[in-house]
This record gives C-alpha cells, sequence and structure tokens, in this order.
C-alpha cells in the first residue's frame, strides 16, 4: 500500500507559528494531483522541534484530521491509481491566512490584532498566480462562517483573483449563503463520509472522471 506522508514548513514570529506550505505526499513524484484551499492551518506538527525564532522549519509533519480526510479525497478522485498502489505526486494545502490555531473564531481575532499592529500584512498569506498554475484543480473549503472580518473578505477576494489568474479549475460544496464552502472535515464525524462522497462528485462534475 503506498502510505502518504505529510511535509510542511513553519516559522516564528513573535509568539505564534506559521504553517507557510504544506502537502501531502504519495510516492516520490513532485508532480501535482491538486490542491485546496481551507481557512487556517490545524494541530499538524514538526516531528522534531519547532522553528527557532524568525526561522523557518521545513520538515515531515503529523497527519491532522482535516489532512487525513484530505487523503481520502485524493485517494477517491484517483480511485484506480490508489487501489494499484500506484498514486504518485502532492497534494498542496493553501490556507487563507497561514497562522497556525486549532480554533477558527479565535485565529480570526488574532490575525486581526496582528494586522492592526503591523506584525504581519495580507500579502504575506497570499500565494501567487505563477505558483498556482500548476494544479490541475483546487478544492475551496474555508468552512461556512456565519460571520466574518473585513480581513477574511479581504483575502478571499485575493486569493480568487490570484486562482482566476492561474486558469485552475475550482470546485467545492457551496453554503447556504452561496459565498462560502463547506470545510471538507466537518466536526461531526457522522458527515465526514457524505462531504467526500459530495466532493468527489463536485470534482467529476468540473474536472471530469480521472482515469488510469
Amino acid at each position: 500500500m503506498n502510505q502518504p506522508s505529510a511535509y510542511a514548513t513553519f516559522k516564528t514570529k513573535g509568539e505564534f507559528v506559521y504553517r507557510t506550505s504544506a502537502y501531502i505526499q504519495w510516492g516520490t513524484s513532485s508532480e501535482s494531483l491538486g490542491s485546496c484551499l481551507l481557512l487556517n492551518p490545524g494541530s499538524s506538527t514538526l516531528y522534531r522541534e519547532r522553528p527557532a525564532p524568525h526561522h523557518a522549519t521545513m520538515g515531515e509533519t503529523t497527519l491532522d484530521p482535516t489532512m487525513r480526510q484530505l487523503v481520502k479525497l485524493t485517494e477517491g478522485i484517483y480511485s484506480a491509481r490508489a487501489a494499484q498502489g500506484t498514486l504518485n505526486g502532492r497534494l498542496h494545502i493553501y490556507n487563507l491566512f497561514s497562522l497556525q490555531h486549532p480554533t477558527a473564531k479565535e485565529a480570526i481575532g488574532l490575525l486581526e490584532d496582528l494586522l492592526q499592529k503591523g506584525e504581519t500584512a495580507l500579502d504575506e498569506h497570499i500565494t501567487r498566480s505563477h505558483e498556482l498554475v500548476k494544479h490541475p484543480w483546487m478544492l475551496l473549503g474555508w468552512g461556512c462562517m456565519a460571520k466574518t472580518s473585513r480581513a477574511i473578505t479581504s483575502l478571499k477576494e485575493r486569493w480568487l483573483q490570484e486562482i482566476a489568474a492561474a486558469g485552475v479549475p475550482t470546485f467545492g460544496k457551496p453554503c447556504a449563503t452561496g459565498k462560502n464552502y463547506y470545510h471538507p472535515c466537518p466536526q461531526l464525524h457522522a458527515m465526514r463520509e457524505l462531504i467526500l462522497r459530495d466532493l468527489i462528485a463536485l470534482h467529476e462534475q468540473v474536472c471530469g472522471t480521472v482515469r488510469g
């Protein structure tokens, strides 16, 4: 069985940790299998020590619950290759903002505070179109937020501009408002298989059936 591993780059700035990049790896290829855009990094951690202040550290990480769900999604999309053990490549995980915190509401509050103090800037959290163009698709799944902030609205707009400029096909399960997308890993375990089926079907609608 081709067991995936996760890798990420973390950096510290003040007392906070930022996960500036992350991907899940099958096999040895660096080719992109796809990508996703979520809210912010959750609970994955490096197997070794955290980065020194103002330094970045890249290495293998634990797979948090969201990453495990993304493994299931990717292996569902590429089901034939996954079943044969020949899935080879990377799923890239992006976030609207890179500040690591397990609670979304608190993370947004911290981000707003750091922006106001000038300790971070919106540009630091955006990946440009020339980097995104390598992806065959992108799952949008930052969650259904009843209330949002000016910072989050700006981040969403700027991310979507870069994705559109890159020409990457997108899909996701829209929330009732139509402005946001369900997170791929709901807190309710009973909902996780249901949303997986929905997302695999939505991918097929947008990108077609993956063959081979």
